[in-house]
């Protein structure tokens, strides 16, 4: 899930539920007063979501002597203020200017790995010292790592697994040139894979893209390659997502060698501060280039950048690369597919089968099988849907009180013996819908559809078009199936909701009673001037009046993507 997203649905949890239209199938009846509620815990987490960043670096350097560092970061952020920042050239690696107070502050901050702090004039407030003194106690007294798959820095982002983040096998896509790793992240167990990708670039050395949680288990993976393959040269976030942003600083640390490029458009909260401040390695990192040509692997890679999209509080965009030997298109949460078959990081102990296990109970009283794999997949089929929906309409939920008097630790000692809901509706249908009919079925996020992409209709069909130029036989995203057999077909069909024709028949298209928690937070956040309005639907003939109603917005040194008001080609 995308951090502007996670930031929308916490700001709706507090909003009335208003009525949204005409359902295509009946909505399961639920208890009064219970809906809300349940929308509390992902609220926290969009909190702690949009919080945490800020403090990476803080973890990152638990292990090194850097309790002198820990209060110029937060110090930093409150000169921010006062002092000017610092244009950034997106060719360049990007670092304030020499001498100022802004420089020797993000030496400090970014250098662990990359050389000695420089000196300078380091007066900053006590309060941030100690404030910044007691976090890193904190985060070293819960960071030792005894397990290879262990990671102090969990606490940077609190969700599941939690420290215990499991990688799963190392999978071999194209022998000898492309490789995936998953571990599992989510939250209140729906956790879904999220994966990095590992590309053998033609000249030798490792070409990686969105890395994941940096554990003894995860490295010793990369550093097998290493040997074989070369060193890792290039490590790539080509996503805004919090997720992956979270990971990629301490990964890249880890490889001082790397150059580190970066999505246009990151940002932080409550204070937007510049990427070395949070983790990213001084004097190395670069954004992004508008295309490969800009870039030391133009042989390897096309790739195609979207958005960024700001919203009043959070930005959207990815970059899109296709790796040119292998035919392989690489994304992250722009396009996803669903799947029957339980990924393999949810199999490689007992204790990876929990979230299976927790999910597959129609109701608190039903026993569960942790052998039985219909029984798993049944588990696997409801997180996709929770991941994807947030509250499908398959569920019965129980108010507070219920859930609290009904609750049988003795059965299900997760959560205290908790369990807030009953499936009573068909979610097997539901599910089919996300699925379609073909093997090359391709699915935008219901959240993006409703929430985000649908405000920059025309932006975002222009890139969906310049990645169709590309032959791509493969498609790797970041997020559920891995190594799609698809193509540019399969990849327009999956952006036809943004058209006025809509979706042709077979392709996966949410159902409204499913999507009824994501349409009434559009009406209630837009009524907020959270997101943008829709400025409507894409036809032959109305480019140029629905660029007219399209919001941009700009932040941080980036704007909004903007197309131009061109005649459009598509067919």
């Amino acid at each position: 899930m995308n951090a502007p997203a996670k930031e929308t649905l916490s700001q709706a949890a507090s909003i009335p539920e208003i009525e949204s239209g005409n359902l295509s199938a009946p909505r399961v009846q639920q208890h009064s007063n219970s809906k809300w509620w349940m929308l509390l815990p992902l609220g926290g987490l969009c909190c702690i979501l949009i919080a945490w960043p800020t403090f990476s670096k803080i973890g990152a350097n638990a292990d090194k002597d850097v309790s002198h560092k820990v209060g110029f970061i937060s110090g930093a952020a409150m000169q921010r203020k006062h002092e000017q920042e610092a244009p950034f050239d997106i060719h360049t690696p990007m670092s304030p200017p020499a001498g100022s107070k802004i420089r020797d502050v993000t030496v400090a901050a970014s250098s662990v790995d990359d050389g000695p702090a420089s000196g300078g004039d380091m007066r900053l407030d006590r309060r941030a010292a100690i404030f910044g003194g007691l976090s890193l106690a904190v985060s070293a007294g819960a960071s030792a790592e005894k397990k290879p798959y262990d990671y102090g820095l969990w606490g940077v982002l609190p969700v599941g697994p939690y420290k215990a983040k499991k990688s799963g096998p190392l999978e071999t896509l194209v022998p000898g040139q492309v490789w995936t790793i998953d571990q599992k992240f989510g939250i209140l167990n729906v956790q879904v894979p999220v994966r990095m990708t590992i590309i053998k670039l033609k000249g030798g050395g490792l070409w990686i893209l969105n890395p994941i949680a940096a554990t003894r288990e995860l490295l010793g993976m990369v550093r097998e390659l290493e040997k074989e393959h070369g060193p890792v040269k290039h490590v790539v976030l080509g996503t805004l997502a919090i997720e992956h942003k979270t990971y990629a600083g301490v990964f890249a640390q880890k490889f001082p060698q790397a150059t580190v490029w970066l999505q246009p458009g990151q940002y932080d909260f409550p204070v937007n501060l510049p990427p070395e401040w949070t983790g990213f390695p001084l004097g190395r990192t670069k954004y992004l280039p508008s295309t490969s040509a800009e870039t030391p692997w133009s042989d390897d890679f096309d790739q195609a950048t979207l958005g960024p999209f700001i919203s009043r509080d959070g930005a959207y965009g990815e970059t899109a690369f296709f790796h040119k030997p292998t035919k392989t298109l690489l994304v992250t949460d722009a396009v996803q597919q669903v799947s029957t078959e339980v990924p393999k990081i949810f199999l490689v102990d007992e204790a990876s089968k929990k979230p299976l296990l927790y999910h597959s109970r129609d109701g608190i009283l039903d026993k569960i099988d942790p052998n039985d794999m219909s029984q798993l997949e049944r588990g696997w089929r409801r997180i996709q849907l929770f991941g994807l929906y947030f509250m499908p309409a398959a569920l019965d939920i129980h108010s507070v009180p219920q859930s609290l008097k009904e609750r049988r630790p003795d059965v299900n000692p997760d959560f205290g013996g908790i369990y807030p809901w009953d499936w009573v509706g068909d979610d097997k249908a539901a599910f089919k819908a996300l699925r379609g009919d073909g093997k090359d079925a391709l699915l935008v996020a219901p959240i993006l559809q409703t929430l985000i992409l649908n405000r920059n209709p025309v932006e975002t069909l222009d890139w969906v078009d310049r990645v169709c130029q590309w032959n791509f036989a493969r498609v790797v995203p970041a997020h559920l199936q891995n190594n799609i057999p698809a193509g540019p077909k399969a990849f327009r069909r999956a952006f036809t909701f943004l058209e006025e024709k809509g979706e042709p028949a077979g392709q996966p298209k949410p159902r409204l009673d499913d999507l009824k928690t994501l349409l009434d937070a559009e009406v209630s956040l837009t009524e907020m001037g959270a997101i943008a309005p829709n400025p409507g639907k894409v036809t032959k003939t109305n480019r140029e009046a629905v660029l007219a109603k399209t919001t941009y917005r700009c932040r941080g040194g980036f704007c909004s993507q903007r197309s131009q008001a061109r005649q459009s080609l598509r067919a």
